[in-house]
């Protein structure tokens, strides 16, 4: 009797979880279907570009922004590329120069996806993007470094090779890789600082001092060059200027006599008696003063006009 009334609990019991299974499987059923569903779509933003891969394998075209379908994973996966410009810093690294010279460089990197199916076949993730991008870098980079002394940067001297120069050649040497080989187009490669080793920095720092005055004294020694030049030049035209000067003087001055001997000989010509009276009072003016005192005889010509009788009148 007590075994049947066990028997008929565990059949009770059995009955009882019978509808909480059911209701779990159905969560769990509509779990599963709404996550199908909810990966059954996919948005793609502006600044993005997408590429769908059906078991793995990449299903041309690329998606344009916007509402898209496809199968739920593991079926469909669906990779968003940003198409946006992109920037890579923080790249320091210390490097030989040509001659032998430890230097330690930073630069950076400015880049763009252009094919977006080419660099989810060859990359995928930004993160594998960054890697190559960053080992791409390196390369040139220390190429374009070994090739070049270390004056050419830190600019000891006169002369000296643009660091603009050196930047242009790792871009020409990064870009053609990047862009066939995954789908990225470097737009800008670059060198932000070129720093010398704590060791190495007092006597480069005494190197540059010792230059930079080397090129003032060649500076004033130029400048005082052409400042004598400049002086000379001056002189030379000052005294062009006065012999012109001098020489247009003399002229003007010759006709101005020419002329003044002309008026005299006229009118000495239209009055003769009244121009020499003239020219006696000139005569008078020239050696009389209030402290002259004279001895002539009376008929001397000097006392002729003081006679008033004397005195011609001007016709």
């Amino acid at each position: 009797m007590e075994e049947q009334d066990a028997g008929a609990r565990r059949r009770g019991t059995r009955r009882g979880e019978s509808p909480v299974k059911n209701k779990l499987v159905a969560a769990v059923a509509a779990a599963v279907l709404g996550w199908l569903a909810w990966d059954s779509f996919y948005i793609i933003n502006e600044t993005e570009r997408g590429v769908l891969t059906h078991f793995g394998r990449i299903a041309p075209p690329e998606r344009p922004p916007g509402f898209h379908l496809k199968w739920p994973r593991p079926i469909s996966t669906i990779y968003k590329v940003d198409y946006r410009v992109q920037t890579m810093g923080n790249l320091p690294h210390e490097l030989i120069t040509e001659d032998q010279k430890s230097v330690r460089v930073d630069g950076y990197l400015m880049w763009q996806v252009i094919d977006p199916i080419l660099y989810v076949e060859a990359i995928r993730t930004d993160e594998s993007a960054l890697a190559k991008l960053h080992d791409l870098y390196l390369s040139a980079f220390g190429v374009v470094i070994s090739n070049r002394s270390q004056e050419a940067f830190i600019s000891l001297g006169l002369e000296h090779e643009d660091v603009d120069e050196a930047s242009e050649e790792i871009l020409a040497r990064i870009a053609p890789i990047a862009r066939d080989n995954y789908g990225i187009e470097v737009l800008r490669a670059g060198i932000v600082e070129y720093t010398l080793p704590a060791e190495n920095r007092p006597s480069i720092i005494q190197r540059m001092i010792s230059e930079r005055a080397r090129i003032a004294t060649k500076y004033r020694s130029e400048g005082e060059e052409a400042a004598i030049r400049i002086e000379a030049l001056a002189i030379e035209e000052h005294d062009r200027i006065m012999a012109d000067a001098h020489a247009e003087a003399t002229v003007i001055l010759g006709e101005a006599e020419a002329e003044a001997m002309a008026l005299l000989g006229q009118a000495y010509s239209d009055d003769p008696d009244f121009y020499t009276f003239i020219r006696a009072l000139d005569s008078y003016d020239l050696i009389i003063d209030r402290n002259t005192t004279l001895m002539l005889p009376a008929d001397n010509e000097l006392f002729r006009y003081l006679d008033s009788n004397e005195i011609p009148e001007p016709e």
